[in-house]
């Protein structure tokens, strides 16, 4: 529906133009009233109007005066000047403010009717731009969100990213301040009721998405204080980075907000201030183990106390647990975890529960604290790591070897991350391979080689794209990973037998064939 301001001296004609036609039936409201110019003033400096019909001879102020103002308000306003005289005067006004039509006095039924549809028309089509824009806006926001997350993620997790496209990927995620300052992680989760068994507490899974959408609305105005991610493997749990001294701030907002909005508590763990890109990781497994750890019931916003900030696993004994799980070495894997949770559970049951979590992350495992906690040997968490690991291979859609699994882990790595700067060096050491004897395995178990397959993956993103955005062949070579603006584009000529502009072209003209209004 949209709002028409009526301004004219005469009531009767006001009431006159209210009566000649069904308003409502044409979607219009007629919601302002003026007799003159200085009360329509007034009333277009106060609320929203999508339509002025004006008389050009008022008293006080004229329409002339008025039209003069009016675009100062509200530029997008559709205008019709209704008048008795015919001057010139009123004409060159009229032109200079952009006037949809002129109806002269005595106003009849069908010229209203056929103005008053035009206009319609053209509100509708304005609101379509303005929606297919703001519909832009918001899946590219989107996307900048995901590819920031999976930024975020990669450094957080130790994923080792070329050196030569890590400045530029901070710039682009506005992360070039937090590289070099004191950073602490925090994770986050609605805690489950007190008084449910986890059974029950299973109905509250439906509040995971409410709550990460609660997060992002919570940082999304304070990027310079606070980033916040999430692991699309751990429903419902969200990570955070603010600078060392402001979390306890921070989280004290996030508890009041959900407080406010769901009326249930927040399970928070504090990892330890950590400094420069390369601690990242340890503060961010830190925090984990923190949420992990944190007591069930009242001392949910004191995380800090009695957490545990001895050594993790070393980073050789995760890798060679990594390399196992993917390789589906099982045997070789249940020996290594065997010894680290016997020596953890000598030290103390809290450094066993600290292994175990720290091992469950390796596959990707929904983290449910009270299913560790529940563990009180070092065979009970064998046991539970195990299937565990037998259920991670059963994901990761193994076929006769073990060689089968780690190409079906590396293309969907690929996936993930074709926007960053992948190499097969790259994706050889994240595997534990040498490169050589990685590129043959590759080859033979997807069909194609790498590059062919990496730039298959990004070409079909950018097909997406140039589909279904505006976006500059620049910008789609910047979010799909392709070196540069040349490369992209002669490779799409040798792919498609034709420029990523007239691609574009040959399917907005398809739309428009298949146009049922056409």
């Amino acid at each position: 529906m949209y709002n028409v301001l009526i301004a004219d001296d005469e009531i009767e004609v006001r009431e006159g133009l209210k009566l000649k036609v069904d308003w409502h039936g044409m979607g219009f409201a007629i919601t302002g009233e003026a007799s003159n110019g200085i009360e329509a003033d007034e009333l277009l400096q106060s609320e929203h109007f999508d339509l002025l019909i004006t008389d050009m001879n008022m008293p006080v102020m004229n329409g002339v005066r008025l039209l003069d103002v009016c675009r100062s308000y509200n530029p997008s306003i559709q205008i019709v000047i209704i008048t008795g005289y015919e001057d010139f005067q009123y004409a060159r006004a009229g032109v200079r403010s952009q006037v949809m039509d002129y109806l002269l006095k005595p106003v009849t039924r069908d010229e209203l009717k056929a103005t008053l549809g035009k206009i319609k028309a053209d509100l509708d089509e304005q609101r379509k731009v303005r929606g297919d824009s703001e519909l832009l806006q918001w899946r590219l926001s989107q996307y900048y969100r995901e590819m920031k997350e999976r930024f975020l993620l990669d450094l957080v997790k130790g994923n080792r990213l070329p050196p030569s496209s890590m400045p530029e990927r901070l710039r682009l995620f506005h992360l070039e301040s937090w590289q070099d300052q004191k950073v602490c992680f925090i994770t986050a989760s609605m805690s489950h009721s007190d008084k449910q068994d986890l059974r029950e507490d299973r109905l509250h899974e439906h509040m995971h998405l409410p709550f990460e959408m609660v997060c992002y609305e919570i940082t999304q105005s304070d990027s310079d204080i606070v980033q916040v991610f999430h692991d699309p493997a751990h429903a419902g749990i969200m990570h955070f980075m603010t600078p060392d001294g402001v979390q306890h701030e921070f989280i004290q907002q996030l508890a009041e907000l959900t407080a406010s909005v769901f009326s249930m508590n927040i399970r928070v763990g504090i990892g330890r201030s950590v400094s420069r890109l390369e601690h990242w990781k340890e503060g961010y497994i830190h925090s984990l183990l923190a949420w992990n750890s944190a007591e069930r019931a009242g001392s949910r916003l004191n995380p800090q106390a009695g957490t545990d900030y001895s050594p993790l696993l070393p980073e050789e004994t995760i890798r060679t647990l990594h390399r196992c799980l993917i390789r589906g070495e099982l045997d070789s894997f249940r020996s290594i975890i065997h010894k680290e949770i016997h020596e953890a559970f000598q030290l103390s049951p809290s450094r066993m529960t600290r292994s175990i979590f720290q091992i469950s992350l390796l596959m990707d495992y929904p983290m449910a604290p009270e299913w560790i906690l529940w563990l009180k040997t070092p065979d009970q968490a064998e046991r539970l790591l195990m299937q565990w690991a037998q259920d991670f291979l059963g994901r990761q859609l193994p076929s006769e070897n073990g060689d089968g699994t780690v190409i079906e882990s590396a293309k969907r790595y690929i996936e993930e991350n074709y926007m960053q700067e992948l190499t097969l060096t790259l994706l050889a050491e994240r595997f534990n391979y040498y490169p050589t004897y990685f590129s043959e395995l590759f080859k033979e178990g997807a069909g194609t080689s790498f590059v062919q397959y990496m730039t298959g993956v990004r070409m079909k993103h950018a097909l997406q794209l140039l589909k279904d955005t505006q976006l500059t062949v620049w910008d789609i070579t910047e979010l799909t990973g392709f070196s540069s603006p040349s490369y992209f584009s002669s490779k799409f000529k040798r792919m498609f037998n034709m420029s990523p502009s007239d691609y574009r072209l040959q399917h907005s003209e398809k739309i428009d064939n298949h146009d049922p209004k056409k």
